[in-house]
């Protein structure tokens, strides 16, 4: 079969849904691509993580349309979810993109995970995400709150890799330990905190002074990731 894939949001960060579908027919021998719309297609698969993203006006030639994704509000489990992500799709980033863990602890009024992926679990190991990569960005919604996580967080000490949390880790969550932990983290870039509520001010002031005790003194060494909440 022909497989066309469209990332509605564009190419500015890989769309991981699209990387295991693109696995999955890859292993079954049929030929997958980024959508031609010139050319017709057996099956395309269109997918849309973002609210403000317009869908694609232009008519595809295919003999089956599929849609999915947050934003079109479909939650439930990707048919080909035991695929690791094809990385073909993407060759202009380099690093490993997946989860450790899925779903979450908390129930922010603002945020759809509950929803979607209902409580902590684990997901994945790390050099099951890396496939051999020295980085990774790890889209975990909360990490800091599953066993699983944090055995993970030390393997990813042992293995010498490079990664960033891009959710941003749950400040409420850092105790000593912890704090020692992410310091001897290497980071892509530096150490994200969640910072979506007021409330978050006093366990973000307390995990940012037990890092500085483990040697994380420098501001940009921490950075806050936003969300509209209280």
């Amino acid at each position: 079969m022909r497989i066309g894939l469209i990332d509605v949001d564009g190419h500015h960060f890989p769309n991981f849904a699209l990387m295991k579908i693109a696995n999955f027919h890859k292993t079954a021998g049929d030929t997958v691509e980024w959508v031609n719309y010139l050319k017709h297609y057996d099956k395309v698969y269109q997918s849309k993580v973002f609210t403000f993203t317009s869908d694609i006006q232009t008519p595809v030639q295919a003999d089956e349309s599929l849609k999915g994704g947050t934003r079109y509000k479909m939650y439930g489990e990707l048919f080909c979810e035991d695929m690791e992500p094809e990385y073909f799709l993407y060759p202009q980033y380099p690093a490993a993109y997946g989860f450790l863990t899925r779903g979450c602890i908390r129930r922010c009024r603002w945020c759809i995970v509950p929803e979607k992926e209902g409580g902590i679990r684990p997901y994945r190991d790390i050099e099951t995400v890396l496939q051999g990569r020295k980085t990774a960005i790890l889209m975990d919604n909360n990490v800091l709150a599953s066993n699983h996580g944090l055995k993970q967080l030390e393997k990813i000490i042992d293995l010498k890799c490079k990664v960033d949390f891009n959710q941003g880790l749950d400040n409420r969550l850092v105790t000593d330990e912890i704090a020692k932990m992410l310091s001897k983290i290497k980071w892509i870039r530096y150490i994200r905190f969640a910072y979506d509520t007021v409330r978050s001010v006093e366990p973000l002031l307390s995990a940012t002074e037990k890092l500085n005790r483990y040697g994380v003194k420098k501001l940009q060494d921490i950075r806050l990731c936003t969300c509209k909440g209280d």
